[in-house]
């Protein structure tokens, strides 16, 4: 068995490997999540010069800037099981069981009031807030998407001379994708630093989008190994998508920009990730058959100035060059 038919045989158990055995994570970067539900802040009674409370990342925390002389306390309770300080001249972010939109369901009500107690110095602060449902828009056409970018690659890298080339540009379009994926979702939280929240987001893909990006350029160029890196890397990027899924069924995404652009970057990789793990075997067998054909063609043998240059071409021309001499030699 040839080199690059094995290849066939270890992506398909890389993948199974990398499939099992990788835990995708359980939601977007900073802890966020989609929700159908979006929390405002309304009011803070009674006023407090100095003191801010707005809710951030959609409702999913609170954020309270003190600005005032003494400390600000929020208690404990009302699902709440651990009271927040906030020291003079500081911000506390937080998720208040109160008040948070993660896991909120409001059933079939279309908005909810909430509120938060607070004491800043001697005097007692209240905080509310309401929750306002946001309805998702249909699913069904994204993961169409994602289905039909999915099965038009894998149909014409099945019918192109050279699967390879479309794999490459498949697995280039998945890292770019999720890449601007990541950096979406990073710049959707407040409550943390950029740079480390971005790392978090990021995880293997640290790893797996310099792979996809070397293979890629080892593909372009008919290497067996790179067609094993694209596989690979955009079967990973599939796994680690997983969990974003859920952007098709939610109305309020954790992402800086438009939700429409977050599904489609969704489907997108979902779509070319899969394309590119699923013909990345056809792929490996076109340069095999490749590899054979050339090398069907035993050296010294070809055409040069329009003679053949075959051994029984050459016994025949010393035959006849024979000939002629003994018949000039008798005559």
């Amino acid at each position: 068995m040839s080199a690059v038919r094995r290849g066939v045989s270890a992506l398909a158990l890389a993948l199974v490997v990398l499939l099992t055995a990788i835990s995708p994570a359980a939601a977007h970067a900073g802890g966020l999540s989609p929700t159908g539900v979006r929390g405002v802040v309304l009011d803070v009674s009674p006023r407090v010069p100095g003191l801010t409370v707005r809710a951030i990342e959609d409702g999913a925390r609170l954020e309270v800037s003190n600005d005032t002389a003494t400390a600000v306390r929020v208690p404990a309770g009302g699902g709440q099981k651990r009271p927040v300080t906030v020291p003079t001249g500081t911000t506390r972010t937080w998720i208040d069981a109160r008040a948070t939109t993660l896991d909120r369901d409001l059933g079939d009500a279309e908005r909810a009031t909430w509120s938060v107690p607070l004491t800043a110095g001697g005097t007692a602060v209240t905080v509310t807030g309401e929750h306002v449902a946001e309805p998702a828009p249909p699913a069904l056409p994204w993961w169409a998407l994602a289905a039909a970018v999915a099965g038009t690659l894998i149909a014409v890298a099945r019918r192109a001379r050279r699967p390879h080339l479309l794999l490459a540009v498949a697995g280039l379009t998945t890292v770019a994708a999720s890449l601007v994926h990541v950096v979406g979702s990073t710049l959707a939280v407040q409550s943390a630093p950029l740079g480390g929240t971005f790392l978090d987001a990021t995880g293997i893909g640290l790893l797996v989008w310099p792979l996809v990006v070397v293979a890629a350029v080892a593909a372009i160029q008919g290497r067996a190994g790179g067609v094993l890196g694209v596989c690979a890397g955009a079967g990973l990027s599939v796994v680690f998508i997983l969990p974003d899924l859920t952007v098709f069924h939610f109305g309020v995404l954790p992402f800086a920009g438009p939700d429409a652009l977050e599904r489609l970057l969704v489907a997108i990789v979902l779509g070319t990730g899969t394309a590119a793990a699923v013909a990345g075997a056809g792929a490996l067998r076109a340069l095999a058959d490749s590899a054979e054909q050339a090398g069907a063609l035993p050296p010294g043998r070809g055409s040069i100035s329009g003679h053949d240059q075959s051994p029984s071409h050459d016994l025949s021309q010393s035959h006849d060059q024979s000939k002629s001499q003994n018949q000039r030699e008798n005559s």
